[in-house]
Formats: C-alpha cells, sequence, structure tokens
C-alpha cells in the first residue's frame, strides 16, 4: 500500500502516570508513510511527543488490547478511530482452532503455518480435553459411526487450543485448513501437508463465528476462579522459557517451538501464552535488578506485547535441565551467540540483548519457581 505524510491511524490508550498516581488518556496516532508517531494528551488537547520517527514500532503491534512501548512509555491500546478500524481491522475476527493430538515435531511447523498465512495468535495452551468438550466440538457430527472414533482419538493425547484473530477468520481458517480427507485436500492446506486419514488429519475449525466464541469460552474460560482447561505444567523436574514479545511479532515462534522439539533432549510439557504487567515483569526479573544494565528495558519489553511461557523437561530425568536448556539458548547477547553458538536459540532469533529472542532460567534452583510464576500465580491472577 502507498501512503502519504498525512496518512494516519488514530488509537485511543491509557498510560499509568506515576507522578501523579493516575491513568491518563492519550491519542496516539502512527504514520505509516515514515513510521512516525504523535502522542496527544486526548483531554488537555496539548502534544507530548511531536511527530517523531519510531522504527521499533510496527503496524502489526497497533491492535486494541496491545501494549506498546513509546519512548519506554507504555500505553495501552483501548480504542481506535472509525477511519482506522475500518482501514485495519474491515472484517476481522477471532476463531477457534484446536490442533489435535500429533508429534510434537509438528506443532512449531503448524504454527509456522498458521502466522505465514496471516493469522495473529493471541491465545494459546496446551491441554487435555473431555468427552463432553469434544462432543460440544463435533455436534455437527451426531449420528455418524465416525464419531466414537473421533471421540477417542481427540480426547487420548494432548491438543493445543488457538485464539487465532485475521479478516473473515473463520472462513480463511478453514479454508487454510482443507478438505476433512487429507488426500483430497488441496495442495498447500494444512491437511494435505501433515494429515494422515480423515481422523488424524491435523487441527480442526470452526464453521461460524457464533461456535467459535462458545469454544473459545470452553477452552480458555474460567468457571468458579478455575480454569476450564487445566494449565499443564507439573513444576517438577523443569525448566522455564519465555519467548519474547518480538519473536511473535517476527513470526518465529513456531521455529523456536520445533527447534526445542527437534532437540532431543528436551520436550515441552508445557505451554501458554500470556500478557504480562510492567509490576509482573518487574517482579519476575527481580533477581538481575541491579546486575543487568538492562533489567528496566527487559521488562518493559517483556510488558509490551504477548509472550509464550514453556516449561521444558528433559528427557534424560539424569540432565540438569536448567543447565542444559541454557546450552541451547546460548549466551545472553546475541551477537556473541553468532560468534561462538551459532545454532543457539539467541543466535538464530535474537536481535540485541533486549530484544534476544527467549528469556531462560539461569541458576538450577529457581527453574520450577519460574515456571510456577507463570503457570500457577499469572495464570490464575
Amino acid at each position: 500500500m502507498v501512503y502519504d505524510y498525512f496518512d494516519k491511524y488514530t488509537f485511543l490508550c491509557e498510560m499509568y502516570d506515576e507522578d501523579a498516581d493516575e491513568i491518563r488518556e492519550l491519542c496516539l496516532n502512527f504514520f505509516p508513510f515514515d513510521n512516525s508517531i504523535q502522542v496527544i494528551d486526548a483531554k488537555k488537547g496539548k502534544n507530548l511527543v511531536k511527530r517523531v520517527q519510531l522504527p521499533t514500532l510496527k503496524v502489526e503491534m497497533l491492535q486494541v488490547g496491545n501494549i506498546v512501548n513509546i519512548f519506554s512509555k507504555l500505553l495501552h491500546i483501548v480504542d481506535c478511530a472509525p477511519a482506522t478500524h475500518k482501514k485495519l481491522f474491515h472484517n476481522v475476527q477471532s476463531t477457534f482452532a484446536l490442533i489435535k493430538p500429533v508429534p510434537a515435531s509438528l506443532h512449531g511447523k503448524i504454527i509456522t503455518f498458521i502466522m505465514k498465512n496471516g493469522f495473529r495468535i493471541v491465545r494459546m495452551k496446551n491441554g487435555k480435553i473431555s468427552k463432553d468438550f469434544a462432543m460440544e466440538m463435533y455436534q455437527h457430527l451426531a449420528g455418524s459411526n465416525m464419531l466414537p472414533i473421533i471421540i477417542d482419538y481427540i480426547t487420548t493425547g494432548e491438543v493445543i487450543g488457538l485464539e487465532l484473530v485475521a479478516p473473515n477468520a473463520v472462513t480463511k481458517w478453514k479454508e487454510c485448513l482443507g478438505d476433512t480427507d487429507p488426500l483430497t485436500a488441496k495442495p498447500g492446506t494444512l491437511r494435505r501437508l501433515y494429515g494422515e486419514n480423515k481422523v488424524k488429519n491435523i487441527a480442526h475449525g470452526c464453521s461460524s463465528v457464533q461456535e467459535a466464541v462458545n469454544m473459545l469460552d470452553l477452552f480458555f474460560g474460567y468457571e468458579n476462579g478455575l480454569p476450564r482447561i487445566q494449565f499443564r505444567a507439573t513444576v517438577k523436574d523443569c525448566t522455564c522459557c519465555i519467548i519474547k514479545p518480538h519473536v511473535i511479532i517476527d513470526g518465529n515462534v513456531g521455529a523456536i517451538l520445533e527447534r526445542i522439539a527437534v532437540s532431543k533432549t528436551f520436550y515441552i510439557s508445557a505451554i501458554a501464552m500470556f500478557s504480562v504487567k510492567l509490576q509482573n515483569a518487574q517482579e519476575f526479573f527481580e533477581v538481575y535488578k541491579g546486575v543487568l544494565p538492562e533489567y528496566e528495558a527487559t521488562c518493559i519489553h517483556l510488558a509490551e506485547g504477548k509472550c509464550v511461557a514453556l516449561e521444558v523437561k528433559c528427557n534424560d530425568p539424569k540432565l540438569n535441565c536448567v543447565c542444559e536448556f541454557r546450552k541451547l539458548c546460548g549466551p545472553r547477547d546475541p551477537e556473541l551467540c553468532r560468534q561462538l553458538y551459532p545454532d543457539s536459540l539467541r543466535a538464530l532469533y535474537g536481535k540485541n540483548i533486549v530484544h534476544n529472542a527467549v528469556h531462560c532460567t539461569d541458576l538450577p534452583e529457581d527453574g520450577e519457581q519460574e515456571v510456577e510464576y507463570f503457570f500457577k500465580l499469572l495464570a490464575n491472577s
């Protein structure tokens, strides 16, 4: 798309003002012509930030509900102007996707496929579903002799549920899946690429917006303060890996999951997507306060977008999982990684010492504690 110098997208944001101890309403203008921004105090009509280029901000980050980093100030996007909505979010929908019980080596490939096809993943976690959940999901097959076989398959292994967002997401996801039978699915569709048969056909999709709303609530919703589908973390003999927000924006989540899965040393026992508040990021990284010069910037980055938390375990229980996984991640500085450990996660997907792809537990005694922080504390807060 060709932009004029004056073309802009306008967003209503909220920012916590520590000095005044209040939430301020701000107007954020984004100018795609030169990737510049302007921030205005909505009530006073006063320019807080005159138009200036901000190369780190991408239009993909400008989603209602997201938090964006504007010169180390975190702005929560709560709404957008009608003209902006028409241009950026026309016919944008959410749909529910379920990755069926498949080999872990395929999880990364499937998620990469999803992101390359223009979907944003806004919620994700692994879990096991009950027969009742499966019956609700496949109610359209009531009376079919295939239903008992499908129910048995879908409930015997782990699945990954996702909320996908895109224009006309419901129809688009069904098209990306392809025909129920992988043999008759169009070339390039997910089921044609990785499906085995009509039952083991990789993933599930909803047929309507209302069905998607219902299934999203059943999978990600809470009842009596507890998640309907329990998080899978055991918080035992594990290490913690946090895939940072910039990786999600760059579309490299699947690649990192795949490298962990095919490493032969590790397996992912729990996965979930989180939005982390700045105060939680500061608490989580508190051990680095006064130790790492990048502490504040690291906290801000974790809070400025979605992240993916993993509980990682070793296939060999005799190994120290924390120490072994640190080797796969590489040193904190991606530039150093690229020189010394070119196949490490940070060498391949990191940009700088703050945007270094992943956080991994540093101290052997902290692995379980860090996993617990995400999968017990944040998951239930």
